[in-house]
């Protein structure tokens, strides 16, 4: 799917969609929903949206598709904006284990329109980070969310972020690992001498620097080529059997 043929941006930052596309009302994160992960809390706020979630989206003919893979795409329209210094994020999360596994569900994203800021963060059994990583991504980027990683998505660009994610309907978002250090290792903020730039979170006992990467250099699990994610999943579902 692509953004400007069956999907479009409204100024408010809503998703409409092409006649053939099946789609919900989005889910509504506001500022309040996101207080506990936060650079710095307000004591007054403008409740306003950040962004919103547009979960099972797809053509009408693929539905059969994706019920059989117990597989989900999910569109999610992140606003640009500050809280405070503090870029405009997603709250964050962990992923369930599978089945009988010892190994987290992964997910795979795609930037449709705007620019990313994906950071991954890896901990120890005592929540604290053992690894913590920051793909920059730009539209037609693909990131691949790896086992035991938790992930927060940030838009750093003066315009709505556009992101699709690929994942099983298993998966089952573990908020409270960042919730408990009051965000992830690392907040992505505008600082004194208005230039954007990660600072340490200070709730972490332990200290591991921030690893940059810029998407297009990253090694991808599936050869998706010239496609988009949603094509490249129609065209051949097996080789995301990785993500079930």
């Amino acid at each position: 799917m692509y953004i400007g043929n069956e999907i479009n941006v409204t100024e408010n930052g809503f998703l409409t969609f092409a006649d053939d596309i099946i789609h919900q009302e989005p889910d509504i994160r506001y500022v309040e929903d996101v207080l506990k992960v936060l650079y710095h809390r307000p004591e007054h706020f403008d409740n306003c949206p950040l962004y919103y979630i547009y979960r099972g989206v797809c053509k009408e003919e693929h539905r059969p598709l994706f019920e059989e893979t117990n597989l989900r795409y999910d569109l999610t329209v992140i606003l640009p904006g500050r809280i405070g210094q503090e870029y405009y994020k997603t709250v964050g999360h962990f992923h369930s284990l599978k089945p009988n596994s010892n190994e987290t569900y992964t997910e795979y994203y795609e930037v449709l329109d705007g620019e990313a800021l994906f950071l991954l963060q890896k901990n120890n059994r005592s929540g604290e980070p053992d690894q913590v990583m920051v793909i920059a991504a730009q539209k037609g980027d693909l990131v691949f969310i790896p086992p035991g990683f938790g992930h927060v998505t940030i838009n750093p660009g003066e315009e709505p972020l556009v992101t699709a994610n690929l994942v099983s309907n298993n998966l089952s978002p573990l908020y409270e690992p960042f919730a408990d250090k009051h965000g992830a290792a690392y907040y992505y903020i505008l600082t004194e001498n208005d230039k954007a730039d990660f600072v340490k979170n200070p709730h972490y006992i332990q200290s591991v620097g921030l690893e940059l990467v810029c998407a297009p250099n990253l090694n991808q699990p599936i050869e998706i080529g010239y496609k988009n994610l949603y094509q490249a999943f129609v065209d051949n579902p097996k080789q995301f059997n990785l993500l079930r």
